[in-house]
């Protein structure tokens, strides 16, 4: 259907109850790889992109029940860093996960993301931030690698507020030794709720919703 028509001027009654965000929901999902244990998530919304995330958190070794907008994570025993190149293709979220398995396994390897109908949206400020906290990146055309012994908390600053760059270093973040500042960090609500439930997973974070953010690895 290419045109939508609605035509006003009636009264309007009942109730609808609202899923929960997906924009918050993906990199929560992601931030629960750093957890070893269990993590539950209710009023979860039960969309294609939720799903797809859960299939590639099944592939990275995360044990997953999702029932009725009640998704349970259990990321106790996360080996593998490849993210399926088939899901990562259907969903440009999933270049969040970069971020967290090189945080928890030390590396992360993925494709280029796609999934996006506004068009190109490069990652670059993503691999710059993860290069700056001590990760090196080799890329080939198809795959993006991503290895790092031992994460370093730094000073990074954006080139502008991007929300899935500001995203992933967060995560990487989490992991790394020292301190981590990301300037001119995006305000958004889904950056907001990610901090909030990285402080609950016990993270110092400080600036949620500020262009400041201050992260005690």
């Amino acid at each position: 259907m290419d045109t939508l028509n609605v035509q006003g001027g009636y009264p309007l009654t009942g109730e609808l109850k609202i899923q929960g965000s997906k924009n918050t929901v993906l990199p929560v999902m992601a931030a629960a790889v750093l957890y070893k244990g269990v993590t539950m998530l209710t009023n979860v919304p039960m969309i294609q992109d939720v799903y797809c995330m859960i299939h590639i958190l099944e592939a990275v070794g995360v044990k997953i029940v999702f029932s009725d907008h009640c998704l349970v994570m259990d990321a106790s025993s996360v080996e593998n860093g490849e993210i399926p190149m088939e899901d990562v293709k259907r969903m440009r979220s999933s270049i969040m996960l970069l971020g967290a398995l090189l945080g928890r396994t030390g590396e992360a390897v993925t494709s280029y993301p796609g999934g996006c109908s506004i068009g190109l949206r490069p990652i670059n400020l993503h691999l710059k931030g993860l290069t700056e906290m001590g990760a090196e990146i080799s890329e080939d055309g198809t795959k993006i690698r991503a290895c790092a012994s031992r994460l370093k908390g730094a000073y990074i600053r954006l080139d502008f507020p991007s929300v899935g760059a500001t995203e992933n270093i967060l995560l990487a973040a989490v992991a790394a030794e020292g301190v981590t500042v990301i300037e001119n960090a995006a305000r958004e609500p889904e950056i907001i709720e990610l901090c909030l439930f990285l402080q609950k997973m016990g993270v110092p974070v400080r600036g949620a919703g500020t262009g400041r953010i201050k992260i005690e690895g």
